[in-house]
């Protein structure tokens, strides 16, 4: 019966989160993860590359440059599209940095141990940096439309442990309050810190289900959903299900690198 499966799925999904938390061996969910526990960001990078579409690529980080140039501050995990040129050479055994145009690019992590106040605004800030996605044009066919392009990349901010979920939460309105300009697109899409809560921005058209009513109840457009209960499944099904959407999309965006030959060569 399919509900037996889902119950399997479940369980699944909890020990994926227990190996997130630190509380199982990984190799009982990754494969190939010899002393994979030493750093938190390889542990998430790991989960990405064993759960995401396998058109995602996933690097540990550096930062998104854009065509004109601008970069990003440090951003701890990179996912890509599979046909974006990858900049890896000084990566090579997985514990370097890369970096990444940021056309192309479906998601970033930042990586905290403890999520407080300093770590939360440290993040924030790095999100709030990356370069804008160009208006898609003719890049795409006029019969299909891709929403919240501009809000690419899927931004992810990740704790081992944190604040109490209502502090976070409060200190990440203080953060947009003392900085407003920070456009809606370059927020995090989810903050998870595992073990406690889940941060969801809402974007166009998401509800979240009431289980004492049995409706959907839509949230407003860029507020905050504070969820506490199973934060670490939550956060993984979510996680996976916005990568799923970008990477499906990615698909029909024909992404072209020209300029980035043109630049390196002092061209305009």
């Amino acid at each position: 019966m399919p509900q037996n499966f889902f119950s399997r799925l479940r369980a699944y999904y909890i020990k994926v989160a227990e190996v997130l938390r630190g509380e199982a061996d990984a190799a009982s969910v990754f494969a190939n993860t010899t002393d994979i526990g030493i750093s938190r960001e390889l542990v998430y990078a790991e989960f990405l590359k064993q759960h995401a579409p396998s058109k995602c690529n996933v690097f540990l980080g550096g930062f998104l440059f854009d065509d004109d140039g601008a970069e990003s501050k440090q951003l701890d995990i990179l996912i890509t599209t599979d046909t974006a040129p990858r900049f890896n050479f000084h990566n090579k055994d997985g514990s370097g940095k890369s970096f990444s145009p940021v056309e192309g690019t479906l998601g970033v992590v930042s990586v905290k141990s403890t999520l407080n106040r300093a770590e939360l605004f440290d993040s924030l800030g790095g999100i709030a940096s990356i370069p804008p996605t160009r208006p898609l044009g003719r890049r795409v066919n006029t019969l299909l439309k891709i929403n919240n392009y501009d809000d690419w990349p899927i931004k992810i901010v990740y704790a081992s442990k944190g604040i109490a979920p209502e502090t976070l939460l409060a200190h990440m309105n203080e953060y947009y309050t003392q900085n407003p300009a920070v456009p809606l697109n370059r927020r995090p899409h989810f903050i998870h810190v595992a073990g406690s809560c889940l941060l969801v921005r809402a974007q166009e058209g998401m509800s979240i289900h009431d289980r004492g009513s049995g409706t959907a109840v839509p949230l407003p457009l860029g507020t905050y959903h504070l969820m506490t209960t199973d934060p670490d499944l939550q956060a993984i099904i979510w996680t996976l299900n916005q990568l799923q959407q970008n990477a499906t999309a990615s698909t029909h965006i024909l992404f072209s690198y020209d300029s980035i030959i043109n630049k390196v060569n002092g061209l305009p």
